[in-house]
């Protein structure tokens, strides 16, 4: 009957500090991909795509053209690739090429209907979770034993 009472008070001591370094890591976690995702919507909002290979074509007076290559996902994880108009002369200043978002798939905002300022809510909530985890961690801790 002792030893019952003592491995149960030693678990109901242990389950605290597994809570806090649970919570501690989800919140970790969703306010660093809460970051990331507002970042990543935020510049190719601002910047566009930006070409990822240089394709060579030759024109008809034998002058030599550099076309970009924009290469995307788009949101059911596709990989998209589509050749810029613009022709450069060198294929430095192709590799530098952006492109303003144009078809659906490729905007940050296509799963919103509404307006193109909600696609930051998705972030702004797993940032606001993660602050709710880390309230629970700071509970967690308030319940070690004191030593």
């Amino acid at each position: 009957m002792f030893l019952a009472a003592t491995i149960q008070t030693k678990i109901l001591e242990f389950l605290p500090l597994v809570f806090t370094y649970l919570c501690f890591g989800l919140a970790l976690i969703s306010v660093l991909r809460g970051l990331r995702m507002l970042t990543k919507r935020y510049r190719m909002q601002h910047e566009g795509l930006h070409a990822s290979c240089v394709v060579r074509h030759q024109t008809m007076d034998g002058k030599t053209v550099y076309y970009p290559v924009f290469a995307y996902s788009g949101a059911n994880g596709q990989l998209f690739d589509i050749m810029g108009e613009t022709p450069y002369e060198s294929e430095a200043e192709a590799l530098q090429a952006h492109r303003p978002p144009v078809y659906a798939d490729e905007r940050p905002d296509a799963a919103q209907e509404l307006s193109s300022g909600f696609m930051f809510v998705r972030p702004v909530l797993l940032m606001l979770l993660g602050c709710i985890f880390l309230g629970g961690m700071v509970f967690a801790m308030s319940l070690l034993p004191q030593q």
